[in-house]
């Protein structure tokens, strides 16, 4: 009987070493290296631009001499008066917004008051709709002591709309593409827009006139061609844009 035994535990001892071996299920997966970016132009040097110190066809914003800021602050000005004080601001836009407050025909929108530069004092946000010319003017002032200057001037397309996300200034607009969205950020000097990297377009540039997508030598005496999302050559940079399709 002992014997017997013995042979039944052998044989149960075998069969569980052979249950719990090393089992052979073929060949190891192989794995892939991640992704990396290959450059399509790895020999190519992009053109050196043009120093603050050497001449530029364009002209920087002019501040707005004619207008103070009061006590109060830019809060107490009116977007009309600015506006027609602006020698940044075509004569033809200026003829449309002295219509203002008239029944219907003002092209004005409610000015906006939010803190974009971080100093704890509210920029004004202005936005002029002009449907004769098929675009939007928007533009940003901040005070310098009493000085009012403009640190963003932008033509889009015929009813833009804008929000702020903290101190960023996003501006969308619907056009064949969809919605575009370019996003602004204070680089020091002006609202520049964002590359794609998250810097803040051309420094050396801190705003010109006119912020269109056509930049002449001096202030335009008409509105600029926009493009959809056009500002100026402060911003001729690669855009953050989130495009939408309809």
């Amino acid at each position: 009987m002992s014997a017997v035994l013995a042979a039944c535990a052998a044989v149960t001892v075998t069969g569980c070493a052979a249950e719990a071996g090393v089992r052979d299920d073929g060949a190891a997966p192989t794995l892939s290296p991640p992704a990396s970016s290959v450059p399509l132009w790895p020999g190519y040097t992009p053109p050196t631009l043009p120093s603050p110190h050497e001449s530029s066809p364009y002209v920087r914003y002019l501040p707005v001499d004619k207008v103070r800021v009061p006590a109060g602050g830019l809060a107490r000005l009116s977007a009309k008066k600015l506006l027609l004080n602006d020698p940044n601001v075509p004569a033809m836009v200026q003829k449309e917004i002295s219509l203002c407050p008239g029944d219907g025909t003002c092209p004005l929108r409610d000015a906006v008051h939010r803190d974009l530069t971080g100093d704890d004092r509210d920029e004004l946000v202005v936005a002029a709709d002009l449907p004769e010319f098929g675009r939007t003017l928007l533009q940003v002032y901040t005070a310098s002591g009493r000085t009012v200057r403009p640190v963003l001037i932008y033509w889009g397309p015929l009813g833009l709309t804008g929000e702020t996300s903290g101190r960023d200034l996003l501006i969308s607009a619907i056009g064949a593409d969809g919605r575009v969205t370019t996003r602004f950020r204070w680089n020091g000097h002006v609202m520049a827009a964002l590359t794609p990297d998250g810097t803040a377009t051309r420094p050396d540039l801190q705003g010109v006139v006119p912020a269109g997508p056509e930049a002449v030598p001096a202030v335009p005496e008409s509105v600029p061609e926009a493009v959809s999302g056009g500002a100026g050559a402060a911003d001729e940079a690669p855009r953050t844009e989130t495009r939408t399709p309809r």
